[in-house]
């Protein structure tokens, strides 16, 4: 699973703006899946595709008691088509995802799952620097009751990542 969030964030909680206090956290209660058939308009840079071992490590939130102090995970990106996918081999989670912006070796992009009762939007940014990046995940969940919005919890995590398999950039310059 990705992990993120603001550093001051506001949003709406049950029709009203309010400021969201960020403190750090735990733990987090997660089934391991990832969800989303979001469409892609932008690639990222070739060096991304292949397997990551991730670590986390939070920055701040707002629910002490929902989300892991530290994580470890499996990214692994491919592309088929117009669609990227980011999965995990060892959960067999996997979503589609959305490039929002990509600057040289930078990229930020989005996940989303929406459930009848909550949704997830999850937009690490991360900076590729040979076989490794690094960079923030901030994840928001959203808490419905009756349609409207009753909690949102919010995460920021420190992303850490070492390239397991796939393209180096060793690869790529001799193209």
């Amino acid at each position: 699973m990705i992990l993120s969030l603001l550093t001051a964030l506001i949003i709406s909680n049950v029709g009203i703006n309010k400021e969201i206090l960020l403190y750090p956290a735990k733990t987090i209660k997660n089934d391991g899946m990832l969800r989303g058939g979001v469409s892609v308009d932008k690639d990222l840079p070739e060096e991304f595709y292949g397997t990551w071992a991730v670590k986390s490590t939070i920055i701040e939130t707002n629910n002490t008691e929902l989300f892991n102090q530290k994580s470890t995970d499996i990214w692994s990106f491919s592309r088929n088509g117009e669609t990227i996918t980011l999965s995990n081999p060892v959960t067999g989670a996997t979503a589609s995802i959305t490039v929002n912006e990509v600057a040289g070796k930078k990229a930020k992009f989005t996940r989303e799952h929406v459930a009848e009762k909550y949704t997830e939007t999850e937009t690490p940014e991360v900076t590729i620097e040979g076989a490794s990046f690094s960079g923030e995940d901030t994840l928001i969940i959203k808490h419905f009751y009756k349609n409207k919005i009753y909690k949102t919890d919010v995460v920021k995590y420190k992303v850490e990542g070492l390239k397991l398999s796939g393209p180096a950039l060793k690869d790529l310059f001799a193209k």
